[in-house]
């Protein structure tokens, strides 16, 4: 009975005390864990949330650069290839101007043999009186060569800046 004895009075009390004030203190413990745990939680898929809509974000940012590189890449390949059937073309007149210079070239060197023959200082062994028609037809063979060249310079000049101007709209868009 002496314990008994010990729990009366105040001390009983003070250990009564004691005792709900650790129980309470338990329960209050378990209830702010349990409530962090729950705030924890929350951030935890906030942040997860956060994170996939950022995800999802780059990932769309990252198809859009693909659709720019690609209509890019489009264009740059549509761009070469008008630029390819440019130069073709450029090729084919520059061959049918080769051939018409050539078909002159050969006329204006008949109408110099004609009239060399028809000189006839020229068959005496003087000087050829058709001088004047050789030296034309020389003189036009050579401007038909210069200018020949002169045409391809400007057909690959043009063919390139199309093609630059192209390739530029196409990117600038």
């Amino acid at each position: 009975m002496s314990g008994l004895n010990l729990l009366r009075g105040w001390k009983g009390l003070a250990l009564a005390a004691a005792a709900g004030g650790l129980m309470a203190g338990i329960a209050a413990w378990s209830v702010q864990e349990w409530w962090w745990g729950a705030a924890v939680s929350e951030l935890k898929a906030d942040f997860a949330r956060e994170d996939a809509e950022r995800a999802n974000a780059n990932l769309a940012a990252v198809e859009r650069v693909r659709e720019e590189e690609k209509r890019r890449t489009a264009a740059v390949e549509e761009a070469r290839n008008e630029a390819q059937k440019l130069a073709a073309a450029a090729a084919a007149d520059a061959a049918g101007a080769r051939n018409e210079r050539d078909r002159l070239r050969a006329r204006a060197n008949a109408l110099a043999r004609a009239a060399a023959d028809r000189d006839p200082a020229a068959a005496d062994g003087g000087p050829p009186g058709a001088a004047g028609a050789d030296l034309l037809a020389y003189m036009l063979g050579r401007v038909s060569d210069r200018a020949a060249e002169l045409a391809a310079i400007a057909d690959r000049a043009r063919v390139a800046g199309l093609t630059c101007e192209r390739i530029y709209d196409g990117l600038s868009k």
